[in-house]
């Protein structure tokens, strides 16, 4: 018998499924049945209920109303109802409407290159039919009665007359009842009521002029009455705090026609993700990397990596020039002239960033300019006399884009920049002085700063403390060995290194830990200890803080209250989308609690409640933990170094923060040779 016969059998390890699936002989070519067509065309536009409700309130916008109440039921799966009072549809218009490709806001194809309404598919209401059990009900103004239909699947099972006021209801139930394949693969009731929120937020920032309101499980979530500006919307949808942070944007020249207004945050301001970046073109909310790179170029330097601004920003683009048509959700759009969209929004920001009119000073090189409104609003919208205290400049403007420069003279402006760059320091004790490196000399300063009464920082509490009287350079190796149990309690204590970084050694090697990182993992593994156990050390509040959010992390902190109380905090619905702190976990009674509660609700928001919120947690947790720990340089004394040690050696994962970084560096006598040529 050969080799080869003898030789195992490979075992396949690549497949192309779409190769199996391959026609080997021509096959008949058949025009698919309409519910099968319209469950296809579903698939692209009713990804899932937001995606319901978006273009239904779209509808309701397009038909003129000036009241649109959405209800839904368990995330939207259940039910969902949108109402307007809108102009309403004829019997034989609600017919129509029912069929592929029905419309009355287009009817050439030049319509399609001067787009002025949010919908011109004429898809989505067939396509939602065919996935749901659908009613709809209209009636214009000045008829005495409207038109009821009831649609299954795509079948029309109702047509009759109905008494109803004006306007339009459409009602959808039992969403992907026929496809249970697309049912599966929503998310939580919570997380899909979430993202319909979003998607009520994006329609009610673009439309003050309409009141909206949302109920959903008997609950009204959002009451947004008919506003006269922008700014007033923004307050009651994004709440105090974002509204005291928000300056408009400059009146800049338009680029090719193209017109960027707004407002946007101050470089302080930041947020831990993008969720607070609203960009809208022509009155219709769109995503786009180039309007995206534009807003990130103008704040430059002036915003770390990481974290994001506030802005809401309003583009005027010639329709010639923006085809809509691009995506079946009509939310990425494409640009003929894409330099122009960067160069529109780029000096709307930067332009005003480079005024910084957060910054009060008395002498100012320049005169703002006050136009006749203080605030921009979208063209639907009623101009106001009232809202923002800061007047629109104009007729400044930066360097052209991309780069921002300072102007000559505006030194104490970069300065007053580069001091908002700096980010929040959060710790438990005062920072000690300037002087000395020396840790030793700096020991009576820093105990005083670091030790509150008679204990340590609640994180670096030892089991038991060694006499603060010991010297580092008395520790011998044999006493530090008996007394410890593990490889970190071992360590003799060389010195500090630019008060960041603990200088070791053991039997071997020098040994380099960074305190800010051993310090962080130690607060995560308690942290995560509290979170797992359910282990509360609480500490309430003198004052409680009240938390004013805006209608997203309002929404997300309802209904996720679980998660902080098992994290040791005790939150309140106060009322509306304000909630009260009253309690927190022991460790963090000192530290920026709001502002830590804020980044988690953010993260959450970010991360929702999927299958993975293990890890989500675990990355919140990790931030939170970030809020607990040495961040700039600080100096320790010996005892805390060994405190520090010590409660390295009883948790998990003591080599790495939480973050994934290193928390010390071995360096051996042979490497150390090796670099002095001694080997």
């Amino acid at each position: 018998m050969s080799d080869l016969a003898d030789s195992p059998k490979k075992v396949e390890t690549y497949r192309n499924l779409a190769a199996q699936h391959s026609a080997q002989e021509p096959k008949h070519v058949s025009v698919l049945p309409p519910e099968l067509a319209n469950q296809i065309a579903a698939g692209e536009v009713v990804e899932r209920p937001a995606s319901v409700v978006k273009e239904l309130v779209e509808n309701s916008l397009d038909a003129g109303a000036k009241r649109v109440e959405v209800t839904i039921e368990n995330g939207g799966r259940d039910l969902i109802r949108v109402e307007d009072d809108g102009c309403g549809m004829f019997r034989e218009d609600a017919l129509r409407a029912l069929e592929r490709h029905a419309t009355s806001k287009i009817s050439c194809v030049e319509d399609l290159f001067s787009i002025g309404t949010l919908g011109f598919r004429g898809e989505a209401v067939p396509s939602i039919g065919s996935v749901s059990v659908m009613e709809l009900k209209t009636k214009p103004h000045g008829e005495i009665e409207g038109t009821r239909i009831q649609v299954s699947g795509g079948h029309l099972d109702v047509v009759e007359d109905v008494g109803m006021a004006a306007g339009t209801s459409i009602q959808v139930s039992q969403l992907f009842y026929n496809t249970p394949a697309r049912l599966k693969f929503l998310k939580t009731p919570a997380t899909e009521s979430r993202y319909i929120t979003q998607m009520i937020v994006r329609m009610a920032l673009s439309r003050p002029d309409v009141r909206f309101r949302l109920r959903r499980d008997n609950k009204t979530v959002l009451d947004l009455p008919e506003v006269e500006g922008l700014k007033e919307r923004i307050l009651a949808v994004m709440g105090r705090d974002v509204y005291d942070n928000l300056f408009p944007t400059y009146e800049f020249p338009a680029v090719n026609g193209v017109v960027a207004r707004g407002y946007y945050s101050k470089p302080s301001f930041k947020q831990r993700t993008p969720g607070n970046i609203y960009t809208f073109v022509n009155g219709r909310f769109i995503q786009d990397n180039t309007v995206r790179a534009a807003i990130k170029g103008a704040y430059g330097t002036l915003m770390e990596s990481g974290r994001y601004p506030s802005v809401i920003l309003f583009l005027e683009v010639p329709y010639d020039l923006v085809d809509i048509n691009a995506h079946p959700a009509k939310i990425e759009v494409r640009f003929h002239d894409t330099n122009s969209i960067y160069r529109a929004v780029y000096h709307a920001i930067a332009d005003a960033l480079a005024d910084a009119p957060w910054v009060k000073r008395e002498a100012r090189t320049y005169q703002l300019n006050r136009m006749g409104t203080s605030s921009y609003e979208p063209a639907a919208s009623t101009p106001s006399s009232g809202g923002s205290d800061h007047a629109r400049p104009t007729q400044r403007y930066s360097s052209p884009a991309p780069v921002l420069q300072v102007q000559t003279g505006e030194s104490l402006r970069q300065q007053d920049f580069s001091t908002r760059l700096t980010p929040n320091r959060v710790d438990f004790r005062e920072q000690g002085g300037q002087g000395s490196l020396n840790p030793v000399a700096e020991r009576a300063p820093v105990q005083q700063g670091f030790k509150a009464s008679s204990g340590m920082s609640p994180l670096l509490e030892p089991a038991q403390s060694r006499d603060s009287s010991d010297s580092v350079d008395a520790v011998d190796d044999i006493e530090i060995a008996e007394e410890s149990s593990g490889y970190f309690s071992s360590l003799r204590v060389i010195g500090q290194f630019k008060r960041q970084y603990i200088v070791c050694e053991d039997a071997t090697s020098l040994v380099v830990i960074d305190q800010h990182a051993a310090h962080e993992r130690i607060g995560f593994e308690r942290l995560k200890k509290i979170f797992q156990t359910d282990h509360k050390e609480n500490q309430p509040l003198l004052f409680p803080k009240r938390l004013e959010l805006d209608a997203i992390k309002a929404a997300t902190l309802g209904e996720n209250l679980d998660f902080f109380d098992r994290a040791g905090f005790e939150i309140e619905h106060f009322g509306g989308q304000t909630y009260v702190l009253k309690s927190v976990p022991a460790i963090f009674a000192k530290g920026n609690i709001d502002r830590l509660v804020l980044d988690a609700v953010e993260d959450l928001a970010h991360h929702g409640r999927t299958d993975r919120m293990d890890e989500a947690m675990e990355a919140i947790l990790s931030r939170m933990a970030c809020h607990s720990v040495v961040r700039g340089p600080t100096s320790l004394t010996n005892d805390e170094c060994y405190a520090l040690f010590k409660q390295m050696d009883e948790i998990d994962f003591a080599a790495n923060c939480p973050h994934g970084r290193p928390v010390y560096f071995r360096m051996s006598l042979d490497e150390i040779e090796i670099s002095f040529e001694r080997k």
